[in-house]
């Protein structure tokens, strides 16, 4: 019985080992640098010694495509399924022979071989293969997949076509990456403008956060398609679109008119979305604020909010603000007639017509109103006092 045990042991290793060698053979042959191959290089490159680093940033440079098929293979190691039985086994085996198994073949070392292998490939740029790194952005392992996308950025326009399909991709993690990756090529990936459009209505909160960052990135041409989707058919584009346009701020200060028009969308989401925008972007002309100050009057109380917070960004024709804002003071909903006391008092001494109704305001029900209301007459009153000589 004994004898069985370790016949069936001995069998189990040197198929362990046939599997290993036979892996080992069919591999590609590793290129050599000055004397040494590739691997070597990688090691040093991810090593703690900065002049190791920075030979082996040379090497792999000089390397460039014939590093890469022995670099896929690294980015491609999964844990060998002899894991576990080997592990198991250990105990049980020979010291010299675990340490040739774990020294020689190193076959249980899948995710360092990955993180090496994708340092590498970012090192190669434009050397580097499309195809794998975006496989790799599935990675389980974020510390894969991070480095796979910035690689994807450092390739550049030819990483464009393969990151746009990969906005599509069923996981999470992959359309983010994707994102990122063409933030990093910027105006070269124009082209993936409407693609990352798109993106403003995925599920995932993070996948819409960077997919804006990258629109951002890439300059006029996703400017462009932004503006131009505010007249999408379907409503939840217009929407985020403008939200969109609203975080780039005064780099897309030529949206406004597109904007201002939005403010009169027929969807509620649009319109808040609209003027919310148009008090980052461009507040400051006679037909902003007179968007701005219709949409006090809106039936959505969210607009009306939007409106009284997006005018105090305004800092010219304030003058034609101050009859809408003091009308808004009687508004329905308590947290718009807050919002509209507090935007008076930030206005400071051109609202001073609005004192009045503002005083008013210090008998409204609700307690959030009143401290507003008093908050800006102290503000009014002060800005008064500093305009006045001694």
């Amino acid at each position: 019985m004994v004898k069985k045990r370790w016949r069936i042991l001995l069998l189990v290793v040197l198929g362990i080992g046939a599997v290993i060698l036979l892996v080992q053979w069919r591999s590609p042959r590793e290129p050599v640098y000055q004397g040494k191959p590739v691997s070597a290089w990688v090691r040093d490159l991810n090593g703690p010694d900065p002049l190791a680093r920075s030979n082996a940033v040379v090497a792999l440079h000089a390397l460039g495509p014939a590093a890469v098929p022995f670099l896929v293979q690294s980015l491609n190691r999964r844990e060998s399924v002899f894991k576990q039985t080997f592990r198991s086994l250990a105990p049980k085996l020979p010291g010299w022979f675990r340490r040739l198994v774990v020294q020689t073949f190193r076959p249980f070392d899948a995710l360092n071989h990955r993180l090496m292998a994708v340092n590498a490939l970012s090192v190669l740029g434009t050397n580097a293969p499309v195809v794998p790194l975006v496989n790799a952005l599935r990675d389980p392992e974020r510390i894969i997949a991070a480095p796979a996308a910035a690689a994807l950025g450092n390739i550049g326009r030819p990483a464009v076509p393969e990151l746009i399909h990969a906005l599509n991709d069923r996981n999470s993690q992959v359309r983010s990456l994707a994102c990122y990756a063409l933030s990093i090529i910027g105006p070269d990936a124009g082209d993936a403008a409407p693609a990352l459009i798109q993106r403003l209505t995925d599920a995932d909160g993070p996948v819409i956060a960077s997919a804006i960052h990258a629109l951002g990135r890439l300059g006029k041409p996703a400017r462009a398609a932004l503006i131009a989707s505010l007249r999408s058919p379907e409503e939840p584009i217009r929407a985020r679109s403008a939200r969109a346009l609203g975080h780039l701020g005064l780099q897309v200060k030529e949206a406004a008119p597109a904007l201002i028009e939005a403010t009169r969308d027929a969807a509620p989401s649009v319109r808040q979305n609209a003027v919310e925008a148009l008090g980052s972007v461009w507040p400051n002309s006679a037909e902003s604020v007179a968007a701005l100050t219709a949409a006090l009057k809106d039936e959505s109380a969210q607009v009306r909010l939007a409106g009284a917070q997006a005018l105090a960004r305004a800092v010219r024709f304030r003058e034609r603000q101050i009859p809408a804002l003091i009308e808004a003071l009687n508004d329905k909903d308590p947290l718009v007639r807050g919002v509209t006391a507090q935007t008076l008092g930030h206005i400071g001494e051109v609202a001073k017509s609005a004192v009045p109704a503002l005083t008013e305001s210090l008998k409204d029900e609700d307690e959030f109103v009143r401290a507003r209301a008093e908050d800006a007459l102290k503000k009014i009153r002060d800005s008064t006092l500093d305009i006045i000589p001694p």
